[in-house]
């Protein structure tokens, strides 16, 4: 009997859910198709049906786990470019603080992270994953960048700051607590261990505003809320 589009992608939706579990559990490398398909309570051809390897499987969770932070920056974006009277600096960190909420909550995405950052080796067949990496991080850093340039055009960034520098700055500050989160999500909390340094960070690189009355540029306080 012939399956349906929808009944199809209930199938490959159930495919993805059993790799995470089994990438999760036992690491790309030792993970066998025939386990995810078992996992699944499906066959070893329903898997060549949707996929022609774990290479494939890898790169449809990639994709996936990189959805919301795209759509979290291209809102901020919106926002910016509707307003400009907006700081894009006190805009990033709220941004960042949604992006760390969301993941936090998410245990998915984060059994995906897990696989991609802590459960892979990039050799071998896998080295094309390795390239894909590359590349989102290189996303990441130009979108982190885009916003931190545009408040350099609002008088918002330090002097002593270039754009590029403090934009790979939040890069590897945001990657490195993400990681740390990873190896050990029961005991350290994303949101509230991680803002505090990212709105210090942002402080720090901020032009300071006489409006402020003395009290710095006002980011932290602005802020406060979302730490």
């Amino acid at each position: 009997m012939r399956r349906t589009k929808a009944e199809a992608e209930q199938t490959r939706e159930a495919l993805l859910r059993a790799a995470i579990e089994v990438f999760y559990a036992r690491g790309v490398g030792n993970a066998a198709l025939d386990e995810i398909a078992r996992t699944a309570g499906m066959t070893r051809g329903a898997v060549y049906w949707h996929f022609r390897d774990k290479l494939e499987i890898f790169s449809a969770l990639e994709k996936r786990v990189g959805l919301p932070n795209a759509e979290f920056i291209a809102t901020m974006k919106a926002r910016l470019e509707a307003d400009l009277g907006l700081d894009p600096l006190a805009e990033l960190a709220a941004t960042i603080a949604e992006g760390l909420r969301a993941l936090e909550n998410d245990s998915e995405r984060r059994k995906i992270l897990t696989i991609l950052w802590l459960r892979c080796e990039y050799v071998n067949r896998m080295l094309s994953a390795l390239t894909h990496r590359r590349q989102a991080d290189a996303e990441l850093q130009n979108q982190l960048l885009a916003v931190i340039r545009l408040g350099a055009e609002r008088g918002r960034l330090a002097p002593a700051w270039s754009p590029e520098r403090a934009a790979r700055a939040l890069f590897l500050l945001l990657n490195g607590s993400v990681e740390d989160w990873l190896q050990a999500p029961d005991e350290v909390r994303l949101v509230d261990e991680t803002m505090p340094v990212v709105e210090g960070f942002l402080e720090a690189i901020s032009e300071p505003r006489g409006a402020d009355n003395g009290s710095g540029n006002g980011l932290v306080h602005r802020l406060a809320p979302l730490g």
